[in-house]
């Protein structure tokens, strides 16, 4: 018999899984401050996890069949999402703080949406609300990249909003053609092989692009890679895919809003990262954005319990 965990467990993993994802940004920005080179700091971040999730298939021992198609997944997966993205998300944040990157990176459901109605017209069309939402959400990152608050400077600003947004958009990707085509994958095999794929491409790609490692590996890096790792990587896409389960999309949707709110309070208690207005406004304006195009099509939903 299929019982719903008690409401105020999934209350509290949701939680525990907005948390993970927003201290991501300043254990990412600890790690780069700390010496670490970009690439390499993802490439053992992700190696981690990739071991991580290799001893839980090992101990749980999944049954499944995979089909032409699925392994084409999981490689796409792998490269795009859990490589490239990270790649280009440790590039951003060599150049700005934590809780702006976590902002800019807030823009990754519009761009769901946008990739939605190019790659799946007919199940994700293009709506006004939509198109509004986006236009919204467009204008805040405009507002951001010309703003003048903070302390970067003004060329290293730019170039790391610019990579963030990139990383967006390779996150979008992966997201929209597994939704489309992957329907029967079961998540921890998608992990599993996207980590492994993942974790010696960045390994092989710190080598060609970032040479042998020259920096210290201080006790304090260690440690954020770890928590990165094992806590942001591996058991943070554990709850996540835990929770769809049992909770709406829309509602797990809640927590575009959430994490750059931890990820800004963290940066400014650890790191006295400080915003402007301007960078407030461009929050404000992403998460309407997000509103707007999430509210349609749940207005009219029966109510669900969580």
């Amino acid at each position: 018999m299929n019982t719903r965990p008690p409401l105020i467990l999934l209350y509290l993993l949701f939680f525990v899984n907005v948390l993970l994802f927003g201290s991501s940004w300043m254990f990412n920005k600890m790690v780069l401050e700390e010496g670490a080179s970009p690439i390499w700091a993802a490439a053992v971040r992700q190696s981690i996890a990739a071991l991580v999730f290799l001893l839980v298939f090992l101990i749980k021992r999944p049954v499944f069949k995979l089909k032409r198609q699925h392994l084409k997944l999981i490689v796409f997966y792998g490269v795009f999402m859990m490589a490239l993205a990270h790649v280009f998300a440790f590039s951003g944040q060599d150049h700005i703080g934590s809780g702006l990157a976590s902002i800019v990176f807030s823009f990754f459901p519009l761009a769901i949406v946008i990739i939605s109605s190019l790659l799946i017209p007919k199940s994700e069309p293009l709506t006004l609300k939509k198109v509004a939402g986006t236009l919204i959400g467009l204008a805040g990152i405009v507002l951001i990249f010309y703003s003048r608050g903070g302390t970067e400077a003004e060329g290293s600003r730019v170039a790391g909003i610019f990579l963030i947004l990139i990383s967006v958009f390779v996150n979008a990707l992966p997201n929209v053609i597994i939704k489309r085509d992957g329907a029967e994958l079961d998540p921890l095999v998608l992990n599993t092989g996207g980590f492994l794929i993942a974790a010696p491409l960045l390994l092989l790609f710190a080598l060609i692009f970032e040479g042998v490692p020259v920096f210290t590996f201080t006790r304090k890096m260690i440690l954020s890679e770890l928590y990165l790792g094992i806590l942001c990587s591996a058991l943070a896409f554990f709850l996540y895919f835990y929770l769809l389960r049992h909770i709406s999309v829309f509602k797990m949707s809640l927590s575009a809003y959430l994490t750059p709110v931890v990820a800004v309070l963290l940066g400014y208690l650890f790191f006295d990262e400080k915003l402007s207005a301007d960078h407030y406004i461009g929050m404000f304006l992403i998460f309407t954005g997000i509103f707007i195009t999430e509210i349609k099509q749940n207005v009219k939903r029966r109510p669900e319990i969580l």
